[in-house]
């Protein structure tokens, strides 16, 4: 399965690099990519809802139990423009928060 999903999911098909040393560099390196990204999902990715909610929008996987290959990779591409999209900077504070703040760091006994 592995390596069904590897070339169905990712392309690692035949290497169309010319490089010799590219070529045998290839599909290790998007397997060791798979790899990681099944392991993130093992570790911080998966959510018990995830399964619940891919069956109820897609009712005739009614025998899905656990997330796929393209469950996993699917969810942490979400994540990854979920990331890139979200603002670098926090929200500013407002004035009441400052000013709560530095009432606060004057009176130590607040």
């Amino acid at each position: 399965m592995t390596i069904q999903d590897a070339k169905q999911l990712l392309g690692l098909g035949p290497a169309h690099n010319r490089k010799p040393r590219a070529v045998e560099r290839t599909v290790p390196s998007g397997l060791a990519c798979l790899t990681l990204a099944i392991c993130w999902h093992a570790t911080t990715g998966h959510q018990p809802a995830d399964v619940t909610e891919h069956r109820t929008r897609r009712p005739w996987h009614r025998a899905k139990t656990t997330p796929s290959t393209a469950d996993m990779l699917a969810k942490l591409r979400r994540v990854l423009i979920a990331t890139r999209l979200r603002p670098a900077r926090p929200k500013h504070p407002s004035l009441e928060e400052i000013q709560t703040i530095r009432l606060a760091w004057e009176d130590p006994a607040a």
